[in-house]
């Protein structure tokens, strides 16, 4: 499959990018070089040409882009640049690809539309038809993004799939997580002090090449955690049973 990755050289890009490679062709939109020799689009999302550029033979679309942070308040997210890349962006990107024939596309979305206050989020019990109620910036957009990715998907009856990631790491760090902001991985805990594993890039590839086969027509969403689901408080059970996707580094 022909795929376009937007925000290949970011955070998120950047895991899952060289393992989709192995299965797919990649081509890559973003302002900056991504690692590797891959097929290279310079430019925004936000682009209407830029995007018909880059969209021009592919099959499918990955939206994992991320806005920068703030200069003032570091390490939150920069308030316009979050919305115009969790919001814009995806709208852009999702009129652009129905304008370019491309029905299937794959949005990395974040379990951070769930709230961590007063409840932090490892200790609720989320799943995919809990009502997102995050209010922070990032989390709203992300919310926004999700529901832009709806209104596509009926709007134009494409296969859009949101994949809701929590922690995401490299492979070589599992089960630490790489949190871009910090100097050193952390171990994230639950209260009690049980650990709580981070989503490993491989998996995430996985989870990513597992929903570009879904050829439905419509919104749906997934939750992707490396988490173990057998007595945590989060469950990965719809993505087994409906993309037959599961963690397998645990």
């Amino acid at each position: 499959m022909r795929i376009l990755i937007i925000g290949g050289s970011g955070y998120v890009g950047t895991l899952m990018t060289p393992l989709l490679a192995e299965q797919h062709e990649v081509r890559v939109l973003d302002l900056v070089p991504p690692q590797g020799g891959y097929d290279h689009v310079v430019g925004s999302a936000a682009d209407p040409e830029v995007l018909a550029t880059a969209l021009d033979g592919m099959d499918a679309v990955v939206h994992g882009a991320m806005g920068s942070l703030s200069e003032t308040d570091w390490p939150a997210p920069d308030t316009a640049s979050a919305f115009e890349v969790n919001v814009a962006s995806v709208y852009a990107t999702l009129q652009a690809a129905h304008a370019a024939g491309v029905s299937r596309a794959v949005v990395i979305g974040s379990l951070s539309v769930f709230s961590n206050e007063p409840v932090r989020l490892v200790e609720r019990d989320v799943d995919e038809g809990s009502e997102p109620d995050a209010t922070n910036v990032y989390g709203v957009t992300k919310r926004l993004g999700e529901q832009v990715a709806r209104i596509a998907a009926q709007e134009h009856g494409m296969t859009v799939t949101v994949l809701r990631l929590a922690f995401p790491t490299p492979d070589d760090l599992w089960p630490l997580w790489a949190l871009p902001v910090k100097d050193e991985p952390v171990q994230v805990r639950r209260d009690d002090g049980t650990p709580v594993p981070a989503l490993a890039a491989s998996d995430l590839a996985a989870a990513v090449s597992a929903a570009l086969t879904r050829d439905a027509g419509d919104y749906d969403v997934f939750h992707i955690v490396g988490a173990d689901d057998s007595g945590g408080t989060w469950t990965a059970a719809k993505a087994r049973d409906v993309l037959g996707w599961v963690a397998r580094r645990r």
